[in-house]
């Protein structure tokens, strides 16, 4: 008779724990441990893969069974070296492990724990440094000798059999300890005339009371009656015919005639201890939802080696162990061991990387399955200011799954900072204070260790600020234009309207994608700027100053301190914030990108957009929770990013900065601002002259 090898199927949990407690616990010790085994009845499943023995993430820590499913014993042991893992006696370590069947069998203990006949060793190497595990499963079966053959066609049970079997079987299983689950005696318990039971055989007289029988039981004219194998030797098959008595197991087998891999201890169970040559099992394969399927067979099997008169009590300790195999075989068919690779999942940074990902590609499942990840992962964000904005606006671009991402700061974290700005805690306010910038990327590679982030100590140059150590300046305006260059988006985050002058002009000049938020106490803009576009200048979209008329200058000079703090309400930092990286992706989603026309609240309909309209401006008001959603174009006399500023930037780099800094009234003039305000003067004073003359003749009739 042919028997059905199991195959280990092992959970990636089980890998995780299994490196833990190398690392934590174990250490240089790799003494066998207890591991418990799984298997379980499936119907549903392929003959050639229904005979697992699963190992779950919990097998090394916990020992409870859960329900549907059966144990099995089983030892690991995990050594510390290739070399040992390939040299070990695989042969020793599999007789040591059927000798533990052997010896229970032969004392008696398998009585106590009949899933003994179910025992499995593995051995195993974990490289932890490449995260790759060697294995090698054994689960030992003892021959037969001779072996046992069928008498019999197998016999299914019939529906209504199987389903009072399975009742009774479910019934036994409350009073019993899981480890005899997958092993029990069974006999039909025939009915008296009157419709009770009669104890063992057919028409046996009544002599006891019974329980009421089911409408089942009454048309089967029998109950089935459940015994754990212990029950054998206590007389359980005492006065009832051969025919009505089974010996069953939990068969997870799917083949009809190829009983699964325990059947072959049990055998030796049954001829070793109980001495018996002739002998009828049960392969149960039965679930209580599927109860009445009739899915189990019943086997009559016979060997050879008759011991008529058998004593069982006295047992054959003494005889030597019959031989032993089980070593598994891999998935090409060969006596040999198997190699997973979890470099893929096992590292903790890639196990990030994979995590911080499944919400954003879960995305992509129904909601918006043209979402481009992959574009918003690799563009590099530049954010200028690392304070409250800057806080919000690189935990949003986390989430979004961008890995790079730059701070430029030149200010150390303050006792006021923390509880404003997510990304500083109390201790970096000590000794002085951290630097905000470094300590910024700090704290995001803490978050998520694949992060490429870093930060820059760097003061942006301010019209209005003169320059006090040109050379200083010149070499971190350097390092600053390298940084843009860098980058893909620049996020302008600074504290005052000037120190976003510079950015915005090297963000115009060089192409990049400009996204900008500025703070009231209960206001806030957020916006994208626009990028040239040669093809169609009167489509460009305006810039942070194209509302402006004059030049952006020190606006901090003769304030008091509730102006010169950034005093606003705590919450509307995360709102712009937030607001502010949400659009970002909405740009980085459209096939212009940053050339992208503003939308306006009217356009309903973006079926060719995966995440909606993309507006110029959004202008908050939480006074009354509302926001204004408008849209500017650029404005050719700008002081930021207008064409005469933006060409005289790329010709001439620092010079122009440098004048820009340190000469009043130099944008201004360079932009036409200048001219602009000049106009405007000379129409005032006409208007002016004008009134005057109404005056001087007030009343007369004209």
């Amino acid at each position: 008779m042919q028997y059905t090898p199991f195959a280990s199927d092992i959970e990636l949990p089980f890998y995780t724990s299994l490196a833990s407690l190398k690392i934590n616990h174990d250490k240089l010790d790799d003494s066998a441990r207890k591991l418990l085994g799984l298997y379980e009845i499936r119907s549903a499943d392929r003959p050639e893969t229904s005979c697992r023995m699963q190992i779950h993430g919990t097998a090394l820590t916990r020992d409870e069974v859960p329900a549907g499913y059966y144990r099995a014993e089983g030892m690991i042991k995990n050594v510390n070296t290739i070399e040992e893992y390939r040299n070990t006696d695989k042969n020793a370590l599999l007789l040591q492990t059927g000798k533990t069947i052997w010896d229970a069998i032969n004392d008696g203990t398998i009585y106590s724990c009949p899933s003994l006949l179910v025992s499995f060793v593995a051995l195993s190497f974990a490289d932890l440094k490449k995260y790759k595990f060697s294995y090698w499963f054994a689960f030992p079966a003892i021959h037969s000798s001779p072996s046992w053959t069928p008498v019999l066609d197998p016999k299914p049970l019939a529906g209504n059999e199987s389903s009072t079997l399975v009742d009774a079987v479910q019934t036994w299983r409350y009073g019993v300890d899981a480890r005899q689950h997958g092993f029990f005696l069974a006999k039909k318990d025939w009915h008296a005339a009157n419709g009770s039971s009669s104890g063992t055989q057919p028409n046996r007289e009544h002599v006891e009371n019974q329980q009421p029988l089911s409408p089942i039981a009454k048309e089967l004219g029998f109950s089935w009656k459940i015994s754990s194998l212990a029950g054998f030797e206590s007389g359980f098959f005492h006065e009832a015919l051969p025919e009505d008595c089974f010996i069953c197991f939990a068969d997870p087998s799917n083949y009809p005639d190829a009983p699964g891999w325990m059947l072959r201890n049990l055998l030796v169970l049954v001829r070793q201890r109980w001495g018996l040559n002739e002998v009828q099992i049960l392969r149960y394969r039965d679930v209580q939802s599927k109860r009445d399927q009739g899915r189990s067979i019943a086997i009559k099997l016979r060997s050879d080696a008759a011991q008529p008169g058998h004593d069982n009590s006295q047992f054959g300790s003494e005889m030597p162990m019959p031989k032993v195999t089980g070593w598994e075989r891999n998935a090409a068919g060969k006596l040999t061991g198997r190699i997973t690779d979890l470099t893929e999942y096992m590292d903790p940074r890639r196990l990030a990387d994979q995590s911080v990902d499944l919400n954003l590609k879960l995305m992509k499942w129904r909601i918006s399955p043209n979402l481009n990840l992959e574009k918003i992962k690799n563009t590099k964000c530049l954010l200028l200011g690392a304070g409250t904005l800057g806080s919000y606006v690189a935990r949003n671009l986390l989430g979004w799954g961008v890995r790079k991402i730059t701070f430029v700061d030149n200010g150390t974290v303050s006792f006021s900072n923390p509880v404003r700005q997510p990304l500083f805690g109390f201790n970096d306010c000590l000794g002085g204070g951290a630097k905000k910038a470094h300590r910024a990327a700090a704290a995001l590679e803490e978050i998520y260790p694949g992060v490429d982030a870093s930060g820059h100590v760097l003061s942006v140059p301010m019209p209005g600020h003169p320059i006090t150590d040109a050379s200083k300046a010149e070499r971190e305006f350097e390092e600053l234009k390298k940084l843009v260059d860098e980058h893909d988006a620049i996020f302008v985050l600074l504290d005052t309207r000037e120190a976003r002058w510079l950015p915005t002009v090297m963000g115009k000049a060089t192409g990049k994608i400009v996204m900008n938020a500025a703070l009231g106490f209960d206001t806030y803009v957020v916006m994208r700027h626009g990028v040239e576009n040669s093809s169609a200048p009167e489509t460009e979209l305006g810039c942070y100053f194209c509302n402006d008329v004059v030049a952006p200058a020190d606006s901090i000079k003769d304030q008091t301190l509730d102006q010169q703090c950034t005093v606003t309400r705590p919450g509307i930092a995360a709102i712009a914030s937030a607001l502010l990286v949400e659009l970002f992706v909405s740009v980085l989603q459209h096939p212009d990108g940053p050339a992208a026309p503003a939308s306006s609240p009217q356009q309903e309909s973006h079926a060719d957009h995966p995440l909606g309209i993309i507006p110029h401006q959004i202008r908050g008001f939480l006074s009354n929770f509302s926001n204004l959603i408008v849209s500017g174009k650029s404005y050719n006399c700008c002081s930021a990013c207008s064409g005469n500023i933006t060409d005289t930037y790329k010709q001439h780099g620092w010079a122009f900065v440098s004048k820009a800094v340190n000469e009043r009234g130099y944008v201004e003039e360079l932009s036409g601002l200048k001219e602009i305000q000049r106009a405007a003067e000379e129409a005032s004073a006409s208007i002016d002259f004008e009134e005057s003359d109404f005056e001087e003749g007030d009343g007369e009739m004209i």
